[in-house]
């Protein structure tokens, strides 16, 4: 069974595709609601509770990070 990802850029038009969509007997419709697509951007200061007790900073961190040998 095929697939197909279908992005209506005219909202007016909506209700007729989905109209058209549910009338043709050979497709199986379903109706993905609007994805959640808010992108956050990481606090790196909330990973500071996994070095907990260790003396760690954030200049040690990426001092090691730089020295990593890649292959």
């Amino acid at each position: 069974m095929g697939k197909i990802l279908i992005d209506i850029k005219d909202k007016s038009k909506e209700n007729i595709v989905l109209s058209l969509l549910r009338e043709l007997s050979f497709i199986e419709f379903k109706e993905l609601g609007k994805a959640n697509k808010i992108r956050r951007t990481s606090d790196f200061r909330k990973l500071f509770g996994i070095w907990k007790g260790r003396k760690v900073t954030i200049d040690d961190l990426r001092q090691k990070a730089w020295q990593r040998k890649t292959s």
